[in-house]
């Protein structure tokens, strides 16, 4: 009996001993999310903390220079080779041929006509450098213009990223010739010649749980910054132009002259909602195409099953924009399908966006979930258990 009482005893507090075990475990565990979203979230600041930094140097599409210099010298600092050419900056691993990203840098904004007057940069930049005329409407030109009206604007030197003068944007109208819509700036107190870019003035920022700013792209630019620190080995292509849709030509450029073969290039961009639920939830935009072509279904296809391993919200930009009865040539135009298109479909890949609101004007906006999803995706795709496609040929 006594011997039946000590085994009762025993097992009892054996019991009660695993009982606590599995609560303490339960506890470390919690612990642990816990501090993994911290540590998460703590990247998600620093993201921020870097787009902050990037948006500080104004990069207008047509006058990239001053920004380019400085992100040669922010990579060099982290001990990464960066290589210059035509169009764009190459950022290289150790392992350049291991992966190919390509993320834009210019931005929009006006340039001086001179005589207090100023043209949209991306209008006047494809007609004087390309030779093309504006293919926009008045309905297009319009919304552009209302942008703009009211902003505070920074007039800078395209080569020192001097600021030349500031000021905010009085009135637009419409040049009867070109169609193009014209600004006035009048608080701009130095005469500027003709040619000197003007970008937004107003700085990034922080509300609750949104990052608002002028994010396209630099937000990208800001995640491929966190990627490369955590230990991404591949190539980024740091691209121009791609504001006018001709960041394509410098990329099939870059890849021929190198001779590299790939139908796997990553391309990282905005994606812009008017619906707020994929900016609340901190959906992963993928394309399966735009309207000019096709992409790599296979690449779209093993994105989509890891962000839902991963258990992020995610869905096809093409898909969710057919099913409000968008047509295949009211899908939207991006670099890559542009690239695809032009090279015959020699070249291709696929695309990952962050959602937004409030496109191309100075108060984009994101959450702070929504970056989190998008560099924890990326970080998964590329360093922590890499989806393999074949390395590039080269």
């Amino acid at each position: 009996m006594k011997d039946q009482t000590v085994i009762t005893r025993t097992r009892d507090h054996m019991t009660k001993l695993a009982q606590s075990l599995r609560r303490r475990a339960g506890r470390m565990k919690r612990g642990a999310k816990r501090g993994a979203l911290s540590l998460g979230f703590n990247r998600v600041e620093r993201i921020i903390s870097k787009t902050m930094a990037y948006l500080s140097v104004p990069c207008v599409v047509g006058h990239e220079r001053i920004f380019l210099k400085y992100l040669r010298r922010d990579f060099h600092s982290l001990g990464f080779v960066t290589t210059d050419h035509d169009g764009l900056m190459a950022v290289h691993g150790k392992r350049p041929h291991s992966a190919i990203i390509c993320v834009h840098v210019d931005r929009h904004g006006l340039v001086s006509l001179g005589e207090g007057v100023y043209e949209y940069a991306a209008q006047l930049v494809r007609e004087m450098k390309y030779g093309e005329a504006n293919p926009a409407s008045q309905i297009e030109i319009q919304n552009i213009a209302r942008r703009f009206i009211g902003e505070n604007m920074l007039a800078y030197d395209a080569d020192s990223g001097v600021i030349l003068g500031q000021g905010t944007i009085a009135a637009y109208e419409t040049a009867e010739a070109s169609g193009n819509a014209l600004f006035t700036v009048p608080a701009i107190d130095v005469p500027l010649p003709p040619g000197i870019p003007v970008a937004y003035a107003r700085t990034a920022r922080v509300e609750t749980e949104y990052f608002k700013g002028q994010l396209d792209n630099a937000i990208s630019l800001a995640v491929m910054h966190a990627l490369f620190t955590r230990g991404f080995e591949g190539t980024c292509l740091f691209t121009t132009e791609e504001e006018i849709g001709k960041s394509w030509v410098h990329i099939a450029r870059y890849l021929d002259e190198r001779k590299i073969e790939t139908q796997n290039l990553i391309i990282l961009d905005t994606s812009p909602y008017v619906d707020t639920e994929p900016v609340k939830e901190g959906y992963v935009i993928f394309r399966q195409r735009d309207r000019s072509a096709i992409f790599n279904p296979y690449m779209a296809r093993a994105f989509t099953d890891r962000a839902k391993a991963l258990g992020f919200p995610c869905h096809y930009k093409d898909a969710y924009l057919t099913a409000m009865g968008k047509k295949p040539d009211e899908l939207g135009s991006t670099e890559l399908g542009k690239l695809v298109l032009h090279s015959g479909g020699r070249w291709s890949g696929a695309s990952v966006q962050i959602p937004t609101l409030l496109y191309h004007t100075s108060n984009e906006t994101t959450s702070k979930l929504a970056i989190k999803n998008y560099y924890r995706f990326l970080k998964s795709i590329l360093i922590e258990e890499p989806i393999d496609f074949g390395t590039v040929k080269a």
